[in-house]
Formats: C-alpha cells, sequence, structure tokens
C-alpha cells in the first residue's frame, strides 16, 4: 500500500532519495523485465518529485526575505 508522506517530509530532498532507492533495489531484484523497467521509472519519478519539492522550499524561502 503506498501512503502519502507526512507534509513535514514533502520538501525534504533526503526523503525522495530513500524511495527512489528503495524502488531501485526492488527493480534489482525482479526477474521480469518489463516490472524491473517500470520500477526504474517510479525511482525516476521519486527523484524527480523531490527536485520538484527542493525548488519549491527554496523559492519559499526567498519569497519570504
Amino acid at each position: 500500500m503506498l501512503l502519502m508522506p507526512a507534509p513535514s517530509t514533502l520538501y525534504d530532498l533526503g526523503y525522495w532519495k530513500k524511495r527512489a532507492e528503495e524502488a531501485r533495489m526492488m527493480a534489482e531484484s525482479m526477474r521480469d523485465t518489463d516490472t524491473k523497467i517500470l520500477m526504474l521509472g517510479i525511482a525516476e519519478s521519486y527523484e524527480q518529485i523531490g527536485k520538484s519539492y527542493e525548488q519549491v522550499a527554496t523559492w519559499k524561502e526567498r519569497s519570504q526575505k
């Protein structure tokens, strides 16, 4: 079951990198090529989500100054 992270972790790049690493580890153990490719795509998506949230957090920080 996929759960949404707590709001406090949404802007945490480390959280998303950890999720990406977990997805990559799962992909390594998969025998079906299509499923493996799908999991690697999910890992990449987690990385992109983290980068996007990090940019939003940076923008918010700068706009409050």
